[in-house]
């Protein structure tokens, strides 16, 4: 059989489409399969690694049926890139926009960047940032991003990442590591995809919420994303320790990089159960912090001021401040100084 990179997508049509029909996903064969090879056959180095590694090519394409994402150049919502001898598929933060739009997480997202001499005011987690910018002149270095996210109720979620933190995950990327990838060449796409892919977290989970999930997955398998031994460790304690208001606030803290990196990293033959007890703790958490919600919520209502602060404040507020949405406006106002 030809390893020929052509040869291989042309031989995926079946499973392509088993894949697509099973999920659901709007991609069609002919459309996607004319795309990749349009792709490959433009980059001679990526043609190189599709034809030393078949079997990621595969891995690829599949990606693009499971998550029901288009290569079309045109959308610029996602790639067939090559890193360490392996063809990934890569999304842009347009296309993650737009598959979480489609998923009912969102009704639109936009991220942007601050500049130095931008006039920034952050109005909080639920109201619109102030933000002034002269987009055709010297704007200076940037200090940081923020995501707007309209929400199916017609709230809105802001997410605000300062530079540092952006910097951050730029510098746990291989690639970079080695002064290459994107992170050194389109620094911006990065920047903004890095806070979109933040944002995500605190969008609301929906039934088909398993695509978004994916195509983060993926996302780091593009970037390939590292981690450290005691993240690991700690990693691996809480799951152990069933903790999962501590395994969301791990999350939070390593962001969503680290986090795939590590949902990835369980040996072979054990992954898919690990993967389970995770996605079940996250699931946990989730019904915990809502729970957190309602009492707080109905100690208000009761005027129980003191029972509302001491229950909130038992919380991480990076973890139930986009849940309670308004409220914490309420209980910042009451709060002691």
């Amino acid at each position: 059989m030809s390893n020929s990179p052509l040869a291989t997508i042309n031989s995926m049509e079946q499973s392509f489409n088993k894949v697509a029909t099973e999920t659901g996903n709007p991609v069609f064969w002919k459309k996607e399969c004319l795309f990749a090879r349009q792709q490959l056959q433009k980059n001679s180095f990526s043609f190189g690694v599709a034809e030393r590694n078949p079997a990621s090519l595969q891995n690829a394409i599949l990606n693009i049926a499971s998550i029901g994402i288009s290569l079309n150049p045109a959308l610029a919502h996602a790639y067939l890139v090559p890193r360490d001898g392996a063809i990934y598929l890569d999304i842009s933060y347009k296309g993650l926009v737009k598959i979480a739009t489609e998923t009912g997480a969102i009704v639109w997202a936009k991220s942007e960047l601050v500049y130095k001499n931008d006039k920034f005011v952050y109005n909080g987690p639920a109201t619109p940032p102030t933000h002034e910018a002269d987009v055709f002149g010297e704007r200076g270095d940037i200090i940081g991003g923020y995501c707007i996210a309209k929400l199916p109720t017609n709230d809105t979620l802001i997410e605000v990442m300062k530079i540092d933190e952006i910097l951050k995950i730029r510098d746990t990327s291989k690639a970079f590591q080695k002064g290459k990838g994107p992170w050194v060449d389109w620094f911006e796409e990065m920047a903004k995809k890095t806070i979109t892919k933040r944002a995500y977290k605190s969008w609301p989970q929906t039934d088909n919420r398993g695509r978004l999930d994916k195509a983060i997955e993926a996302l780091h398998d593009s970037e390939g994303m590292a981690y450290t031994l005691e993240q690991q460790s700690d990693y691996l304690e809480l799951i152990k320790n069933n903790d999962a208001i501590g395994l969301i606030t791990f999350k939070n803290k390593v962001g969503v990089d680290i986090w795939m990196a590590l949902y990835n990293s369980f040996e072979k033959g054990k992954k898919t159960e690990n993967k389970a007890i995770v996605s079940g703790l996250e699931r946990k958490a989730f019904d915990m912090l809502t729970e957190y919600c309602l009492d707080i919520k109905s100690a208000l209502e009761r005027d129980d001021i003191e029972g509302a602060l001491e229950t909130y404040n038992d919380v991480d507020p990076e973890l139930i401040n986009p849940l309670l949405g308004d409220t914490v406006y309420q209980l910042q106002q009451i709060q002691p100084q």
